[in-house]
C-alpha cells in the first residue's frame, strides 16, 4: 500500500535577479519525500540543489526569490504562509544540516545553549526542561560527556562533534522532514561513515523524510533510496538508487557515475566530464546538457527535453531514452 508523501514540491521556480535578467537556479523541479525514506539529491556545484533545499525553508537569500511552484507539507503550502506562521514550521516540522556547521552556529553561545533555544521556542519548554532535553539529545548524538559539552563554544569543538551539535539541533523537536546539505563534506571519513550511521539511525526511530543533498555518489549511494540528479537547475533523472547506479539513464548520470573511483581501475587519471555547466545566464537553446554529451545529436541542440517516465519508478529528462 503506498504512503503518501509528507512534502510534495511541484514545479518549484526558483530565481536571481541579475543586470542580465532573471537566472533560474530551479526551473520546474518537482519530488517528494516519503517518511522513513531519503531522497539523494547530486550534481556538480552550481547546479541548484542547496538552492533547493533553501526554498523548503523559505530561507533563498536575496535578490533570490521563489517565483512560483509548490511545496506542499502535508498538503499546506509553505509558500503562501505569513512569515509567523513559517517560523513556527521551520525547525518544528522541518530542519536542516547546514554544510558548515562553524558558520551555521553562533560562536557567542554555548551549543547547548543553542540546543535548547529550539525547544524553548517551538514547544515552549521552560529553561530548565529545555537544558536538560539538549544534553539528552546530546547524548543521543554520540557526544561523550554531554553535560560538560553542552557548555562548550563552537570553536571549543572539533568539526566532527559541531556536525552532531547540528544533528541534535535539527532532531530535537523530532521533525517530520530533514534536510542535510552536504552534512559530512569537511568531515575524515571515519567520522563521515559515524555521522552517515546516526542520521539512519536517527530516521529508523522518528521516522523522519531525509533530502540528503551531496555531490558524492558514493555516500549517496550508501544512504539513499531514492535519487534525482540536477543539471543545470533542472531535474534530468530520477529513480529508485539500485536502478540508478546499476543502469543509469541519461548521458550525464552516466557521466558522473563513471567519475566514481574503482578498486579494479588501473593507476591512471580518473575519468572526467568534459567542459563545464553552462551558464544560467545564457543558456543554449535545447538540451543543456548537449554541449558536453558524447550522444549528442543535432536534434539534442533544437529540442529541450521534458523530464517523462522512463518505467519502473524512474524518469529521465533525454529525448534518446524512450518513454
Amino acid at each position: 500500500m503506498p504512503i503518501d508523501p509528507v512534502l510534495r514540491v511541484r514545479d518549484l521556480d526558483v530565481a536571481f535577479a541579475t543586470r542580465d535578467g532573471a537566472v533560474r537556479a530551479a526551473d520546474g523541479v518537482s519530488f517528494d519525500l516519503t517518511r522513513g525514506k531519503t531522497l539523494g539529491l547530486v550534481g556538480e556545484s552550481g547546479c541548484g540543489k542547496s538552492v533547493t533545499a533553501l526554498s523548503l525553508l523559505g530561507l533563498v537569500p536575496p535578490p533570490g526569490r521563489v517565483r512560483g511552484g509548490e511545496i506542499l507539507l502535508d498538503g499546506r503550502n509553505l509558500l503562501t504562509l505569513p512569515d509567523k506562521a513559517l517560523d513556527a514550521e521551520r525547525g518544528r516540522r522541518i530542519s536542516m544540516i547546514f554544510q558548515e556547521p562553524m558558520t551555521a552556529l553562533n560562536p557567542v553561545f554555548t551549543v547547548g545553549e543553542q540546543i535548547a533555544e529550539v525547544l524553548r521556542v517551538h514547544l515552549d519548554a521552560t529553561k530548565a526542561d529545555a537544558w536538560d532535553a539538549a544534553v539528552a539529545m546530546m547524548r543521543r548524538v554520540g557526544i561523550a560527556n554531554a553535560p560538560a559539552r553542552a557548555k562548550s563554544y563552537p570553536h571549543q569543538l572539533s568539526g566532527g562533534m559541531r556536525q552532531r551539535v547540528m544533528i541534535a539541533m535539527a532532531l530535537i523537536c523530532k521533525p517530520d522532514v530533514l534536510i542535510a546539505d552536504e552534512p559530512t563534506t569537511a568531515l575524515d571519513v571515519t567520522v563521515q561513515a559515524q555521522i552517515l550511521d546516526l542520521m539512519l539511525e536517527m530516521q529508523q526511530e522518528l521516522g523522519t523524510a531525509i533530502l540528503f543533498i551531496s555531490h558524492d555518489l558514493g555516500v549517496v549511494s550508501e544512504i539513499a533510496d531514492e535519487v534525482m540528479v540536477m543539471y543545470a537547475g533542472r531535474v534530468v533523472e530520477r529513480a529508485p538508487a539500485d536502478s540508478l547506479f546499476e543502469a543509469p539513464l541519461h548521458p550525464y548520470t552516466i557521466g558522473l557515475i563513471r567519475t566514481l573511483p574503482r578498486m579494479e581501475r588501473r593507476a591512471g587519471p580518473l575519468p572526467a566530464i568534459p567542459g563545464a555547466v553552462p551558464d544560467l545566464r545564457t543558456l543554449p537553446p535545447g538540451c543543456r546538457y548537449a554541449e558536453r554529451c558524447p550522444q549528442a545529436m543535432e536534434s539534442c541542440h533544437q529540442t529541450d527535453p521534458e523530464l517523462k517516465g522512463a518505467g519502473y519508478g524512474r524518469s529521465v529528462a533525454c529525448i534518446r531514452v524512450a518513454p
